[in-house]
């Protein structure tokens, strides 16, 4: 029957190829049409499958909280610029009032300002209300060090947590502005400027989010749509990177750009975009260089170039039609049907061009083509595109779209060769007729080597089939050893300024932006999750609601504490100035308070808190470095350089500041209780679900989740901690387990299917054994070339493996046809002939596949170097194990 649908086929172009080429031409620019509509969205999110509860809660949080889709804007350089800069940005930002809602420079001060005294644990508050009973300078530094003593040296658990080693870092950068800003007076140089800066830095902490060093800086922008809106987030990132660009250049050694998952998506999405059309393009040259240098004709390429592209065209349009977008794994869809449909065009151009040769009419040549290849393409085609729809059958979306994308645009390419090629064909040879040129004097395309080689090896079977046999096995070995590379971001583009800005954050914050995140149904919920996260060492930080409001019990704790704050500040005693015979006494208690810090910082070291050791050297200095005796060497220097100058400068402090620190720590004492609809808009709206009825826990890793271990941790505390956790970093991990999983039931199911396509076209157990050998040997030689080439498995690679299996089963179906139809018996024959047209087929496929290491995303090219080794190893099994199985096998002419 199939012999009788390809003489049709011949009979058809070669007496009508315009009429065939005039439909032809119609669907595809139908398809071209409607392949315009096709969208790209590489978040890895959309890979997974999209009924999984994780999926599910992670879409309905970024829908429901605002906060849940951030664009990061950060920057390094000095704490001045860093500061200048942000607020020159701000406004800029601000006024994109279409796309953007809030952009958070600053914290709100307003609602510390009310109520920051109610929102410190009531241990803090009984250790530091002694800190207000008296401003004077002398008795303030001393109930400041008796408190620091309680708090810090007389507690071992002072820092145990990652919160409390955070306020232990926010308290001792309040000291160092106030200390500086004494020292500034000290010189000379104060003023009431700098006076309320150490007031408000000393009582209500850094408003600006802001390193621990003070050399990167982070703006909060909140957009008023969600990552999900793609052509948004393009946009909208673009043009902040643009006034970023442009405001950056009025400072100097200032570097600044946009990260977190938004900047991510938008740089994956146009990498992607650009690599999809620069990769295509590298392999179509690459194939046509390969066609001129191999037929010696200009003719074929073109011919098999427009073949490709009426195959690919016909796959997008389908694409858009039934997935509607692209995804990471779907993007490559044209380089890998580049690599597989230029195949088909190759038998077939082959055996046409021989035909031609020996002086066969144009409608017998391709009668003789679509026979002697044709058969072998159907089962060929058919077989892949049956091992890529396997992979349908996946629960990760990104590998049952790229099954579907993958096996019908195999079936497209099949179709256009079959029919669309033999139309080109006719009509050339028409066209060169009325041009009276002679349309048959191409060469013969035989590679005699090919069939000298087979000849050896079927002449010594024994010998070659010993030594394959010892070498797959080692190959096999070699495979075992193979590890993966779970490191999402190794994926990524290289050099991508997010990506860099990321690692950034990680270091300087000890937190990243790939965050867990739960919902909770109240706000004592709330406090309980983040409670519990908190005590994670594993956690850098949380936020949730209830940092902002306390439980009742505990605000009622507070409020008696807040009380005497209160009374403290309203009945200050009157200024008294710093006499010279008290400079000895007020530098007894600054060297104390030194002495405070030194051990805190033992103290630090000994627990592994490297910000609060740090921060301790940057006030008291570097014991290992004699020459850095920190801020307190400089201000002692300072003092005994003119005690006298330094005694007024003290008073003038003193002066300035205690009416400062007495006015905004009245208004902090307010021991009223602190309730939801106290929230200002711009604190409530990060934790607040849009009806109002759910609360928003973020939990933000200390480690970078990027490193496996630490990740499968992590996710599995967090589960733990809470079953409807979500976020990008558990996500990805639920990703690896299913496409492991997916992956290994397709390569199995895979099997089974081919199998029994073989056994239904060959109609012989043998034949299909032999057809197999190349895609299961070869698919065991792919991964040990892997490894000692040095490469890993990834995410995106490990996609080779199922492809490998649907492509590697061509070579051997398209030689098993010839030998079965040049009767058997002739092996060197037919490898000299169809041997060529495999090794060509194999030669672009690799040329395609290779054109991916020229991605920019080098999970791609990744991919492509392991599907360069895969064909390779198929085509190298092909060769070295048929001709020897061959010889055990009699057949006859005909038998089909």
């Amino acid at each position: 029957m199939r012999d009788k649908l390809l003489k049709g086929i011949a009979a058809g172009a070669d007496k009508k190829p315009v009429i065939i080429l005039l439909v032809a031409l119609v669907i595809t620019a139908i398809m071209g049409v409607m392949s315009e509509q096709l969208r790209l969205d590489m978040h890895f999110k959309n890979l997974m499958p999209q009924n999984h509860p994780m999926v599910n809660e992670f879409n309905r949080i970024v829908e429901d909280y605002t906060s849940a889709s951030m664009i990061i804007v950060a920057a390094t350089g000095e704490e001045k610029q860093l500061k200048s800069f942000a607020e020159e940005l701000a406004p800029q930002i601000r006024s994109m009032k279409n796309v953007i809602r809030p952009v958070d420079v600053t914290m709100d001060t307003s609602f510390i300002n009310r109520h920051g005294f109610m929102l410190q644990k009531a241990k803090n508050l009984k250790n530091n209300a002694d800190i207000f009973q008296d401003l004077n300078l002398i008795p303030f530094l001393t109930h400041l060090n008796d408190s620091f003593e309680k708090t810090y040296v007389q507690d071992e658990e002072s820092i145990s947590t990652k919160e409390k080693e955070n306020n232990a870092v926010a308290f001792l950068d309040g000291i160092q502005t106030w200390l500086t800003t004494l020292d500034a007076y000290i010189t000379g140089n104060g003023g009431l400027q700098k006076a309320q800066v150490a007031t408000d830095r000393f009582l209500g902490g850094e408003t600006y989010m802001i390193s621990q060093d003070k050399d990167m800086l982070l703006m909060m922008v909140q957009p008023n749509f969600t990552i999900n809106d793609l052509d948004k987030v393009l946009v909208t990132v673009d043009s902040i990177d643009a006034l970023i660009a442009e405001v950056v250049k009025n400072y100097s050694g200032l570097e600044a750009g946009t990260t977190g998952t938004m900047a991510l998506s938008r740089d994956e999405t146009v990498a992607a975009s650009e690599d999809m059309y620069i990769t295509s393009i590298i392999a179509m040259l690459l194939i046509i260089a390969l066609f001129i240098v191999s037929f010696r004709m200009w003719v074929a390429p073109v011919l098999a170039g427009i073949t490709l592209i009426v195959g690919v065209t016909w796959t997008a349009g389908f694409a858009a039609v039934t997935l509607g977008s692209l995804n990471i794994m779907t993007s490559m869809f044209a380089v890998i049907l580049i690599g597989l449909g230029v195949d088909f065009s190759i038998h077939v151009i082959s055996i046409f061009t021989e035909s031609r040769a020996a002086g066969q009419a144009t409608g017998k040549a391709l009668e003789s083509a679509l026979l002697k290849s044709g058969q072998g393409i159907i089962t060929g085609a058919f077989t892949t595109a049956a091992a890529f729809y396997t992979l349908t059958i996946s629960e990760t979306a990104g590998m049952a779209e790229f099954g579907l994308l993958a096996g019908s645009g195999v079936l497209f390419c099949m179709l256009a060769t079959l029919v669309v090629l033999p139309a080109m064909l006719s009509l050339r040879d028409r066209m060169l007729l009325r041009m009276h040129r002679e349309a048959g004097t191409a060469r013969t395309t035989e590679f005699g080597f090919l069939g000298k080689t087979a000849g050896i090896i079927a002449g010594k079977r024994t010998s070659f089939l010993i030594g394959l046999v010892i070498a797959t096995a080692l190959m096999f070995w070699f495979a075992r050893q193979i590890t993966f590379d779970y490191n999402y971001l190794n994926m990524e583009p290289e050099g991508l300024k997010s990506i860099k800005l990321q690692h950034l954050m990680e270091d300087e914050f000890e937190a990243t932006p790939d965050f867990a995140m739960i919902t909770a149904q109240s706000i004592e919920e709330s406090r309980r999750i983040a409670e519990k996260a908190k005590d994670m060492k594993m956690v850098g930080m949380v936020t949730s609601i209830s940092e902002y409001i306390p439980s009742k019990k505990e605000q009622r704790k507070r409020a008696p504490y807040i009380e005497k704050i209160r009374m403290y500040l309203k009945n200050q005693p009157l200024l008294r100035g710093v006499r010279p015979a008290q400079l000895e006494k007020f530098l007894e208690q600054v060297c104390r308070l030194q002495d405070n810090i030194i051990e805190l910082a033992q103290l630090a070291y000994l627990g592994g808190q490297d910000k609060v050791d740090a921060k301790c050297k940057m006030l008291a200095g570097d014991p290992e470095n004699p020459e850095d005796s920190g801020l307190f060497g400089k201000l002692y220097k300072d003092v005994k350089t003119d005690t006298r100058l330094a005694l007024q400068g003290v008073n003038r402090f003193q002066q300035d500041i205690a009416p400062l620190m007495q006015h905004k720590a009245l208004r902090m004492a307010n021991a009223d209780e602190i309730t939801l609809a106290e929230l200002p808009a711009t604190i409530a709206d990060q934790f607040l679900s849009k009806k109002g009825d759910k609360f928003l826990i973020t939990i933000y890793p200390k480690e970078s989740v990027w490193n496996f271990e630490f990740l499968e941790r992590f996710t599995d505390r967090m589960q733990n901690l809470d079953p409807r956790v979500t976020g990008m970093p558990l996500v990805f991990y639920v990703l690896i387990q299913k496409i492991a999983v997916d992956g290994r039931n397709a390569a199995m199911l895979t099997l089974v299917v081919v199998f029994l396509l073989l056994l239904w076209d060959f109609r012989r157990v043998s034949f299909v054994l032999m057809a197999m050998v190349p895609l299961i040997v070869g698919a065991f030689w792919m991964v040990g070339a892997m490894y000692l080439s040095g490469l890993q498995l990834t995410m995106v690679n490990l996609m080779g493996l199922p492809l490998i299996l649907g492509i590697g089963i061509d070579d051997g179906v398209h030689l098993l046809h010839r030998f079965r139809y040049e009767g058997g018996g002739n092996i060197s024959s037919v490898f000299k002939s169809t041997g060529k047209a495999v090794l060509l087929t194999s030669l672009t496929t690799m040329l395609a596949f290779g054109s991916l290491v020229f991605a920019t995303y080098r999970g791609l090219g990744s991919l492509g170097i392991a599907l360069f080794i895969g064909v390779a190893a198929c085509f190298l099994t092909s060769v070295l194990f048929l001709p020897a199985l061959l010889t055990f096998v009699k057949t006859d002419k005909g038998n089909k």
